[in-house]
């Protein structure tokens, strides 16, 4: 899965096959999770997965934007599911890491802010 997810999306459907996929929030370095959250429940059965906060927060780039890993998930059967959002509006982004560079800088508008799994 390569797509783009807006956290306001409801019922965006994906398919995932089994694996670990990572979560990343596209716009900016600086991000404060403050208790957002992605699920997946499975549409055949109903089984939900909870992402889990992930130690290593790396940054890198995807869809020609900063990326900054927040969170995994541990898919452990293949399927087609409904990715569901938990406080998406607790999410806070600013494009900079360098704290000196965020005095100056805006947030993100939080309606804008995007999601990738897997990129």
């Amino acid at each position: 899965m390569n797509s783009l997810i807006n956290i306001h999306s409801v019922n965006q459907k994906v398919y995932l096959s089994v694996g670990i996929y990572s979560i990343k929030v596209l716009g900016g370095w600086s991000v404060k999770v403050n208790n957002f959250s992605v699920s997946l429940r499975k549409i055949e059965n109903g089984l939900v997965i909870k992402s889990e906060d992930t130690f290593w927060k790396y940054q890198s780039y995807a869809f020609n934007k900063k990326t900054k890993k927040i969170a995994v998930l541990d898919i452990h059967e293949s399927g087609n599911f409904v990715v569901e959002f938990s406080n998406p509006k607790n999410l806070k982004v600013k494009p900079s890491s360098l704290i000196v560079s965020q005095i100056f800088e805006k947030e993100i508008p939080n309606q804008d802010l995007e999601i990738c799994i897997g990129c």
